[in-house]
């Protein structure tokens, strides 16, 4: 990954060192951390010799990613304009271990199947990835000698994919395993506002923005289970399928980031930015689950972004 951003950077910067006045490319690395709790539930955990129910929960670790654009705001001006794209990747992977124990598919097909009371370990690798592409403009206000603000308004597109790979077995030798693929595409208008306050502090100064978006989606899931020990009982689907795709909906995206930059103004001003961001996307998550009801759960991605800016 830093050697994509590196290089993604230095693409840029030779791009627009060779553009008009004006220019600004700007790069930024990423540590986020992806959530989908509580409608990451992958299985359900019964214990045989005890009254006790466990929903078994996908915590995600921290991976990185990347940020990348250009500004453009030549002289005669009043408003500049950005592109802007977000590429961020995360997977994580969970087991349940054999013992005294039921564990049941949450998920559709696997409960639907006439196998879900049947195994007694299972294990999943979810993985998540995520890019947007943000166009919007903007227009620096100086409201006090040490701050401005910018408004902004414009368009986002975003492409969400989801993957769910779980294997299922028991003592006996029942096996299965269950694939889901959860898509997402959309795009709508946003809107936002920053600022950066220097509370005397040289060239170093607090810096915050606040923005959202309204989508306009569409939603493709596909669950597929299917045993893979060589025979199923009378009771049992061999293979059992569902399906909800082009599901047209909106959704709601908020973002928020606070932090800090410094500028080191020279033959190209050079900015260097780092702080905390967290977007939250409403709705997004719209798994089968097995009351045969899409799940409508929040995703939210956090953590640090450090980043630079070169203007000519």
């Amino acid at each position: 990954m830093i050697r994509n951003f590196t290089c993604l950077f230095f693409l840029l910067l030779s791009a627009a060192s060779a553009a008009a006045e004006g220019v600004t490319p700007f790069a930024e690395a990423i540590v986020w951390h992806a959530s989908a709790e509580t409608s990451s539930v992958w299985a359900s955990e019964v214990p045989l010799l005890a009254r006790e129910f466990e929903a078994n929960n996908l915590e995600f670790g921290w991976n990185t990613g990347f940020r990348a654009g250009i500004e453009f705001k030549p002289t005669e001006w009043l408003w500049d304009v950005r592109f802007t794209v977000t590429h961020f990747a995360t997977s994580q992977d969970a087991s349940i271990a054999d013992g005294l124990n039921l564990v049941i598919p949450e998920f559709f097909s696997g409960f639907l199947s006439g196998d879900s009371f049947d195994f007694t370990t299972a294990s999943v690798d979810w993985s998540i990835k995520y890019t947007t592409f943000d166009w919007d403009i903007g227009h620096d206000i100086e409201v006090a000698p040490t701050c401005v603000i910018r408004p902004t308004f414009g368009l986002k597109a975003a492409i969400i994919n989801q993957n769910i790979h779980s294997n299922w077995a028991d003592f006996f030798g029942v096996s299965a395993v269950e694939n889901v693929r959860h898509e997402f595409f959309g795009i709508g208008p946003s809107a936002g506002v920053g600022a950066r306050w220097n509370p005397g502090m040289g060239n170093l100064s607090l810096v915050g923005d606040l923005s959202g978006a309204l989508l306009y989606g569409v939603w493709n899931v596909e669950d597929d289970f299917r045993r893979t020990d060589g025979g199923a009982p009378s009771s049992s689907y061999e293979a059992f399928s569902t399906s909800m795709n082009d599901s047209k909906l909106g959704t709601v995206m908020l973002r928020s980031f606070f932090g800090a930059e410094w500028r080191l103004p020279c033959r190209a001003t050079v900015v260097g930015r780092v702080g905390y961001e967290m977007q939250w996307w409403a709705n997004q998550q719209r798994l089968l689950t097995f009351q045969q009801l899409p799940m409508h759960g929040d995703l939210t991605f956090q953590g640090g972004v450090c980043g630079i800016a070169v203007s000519y």
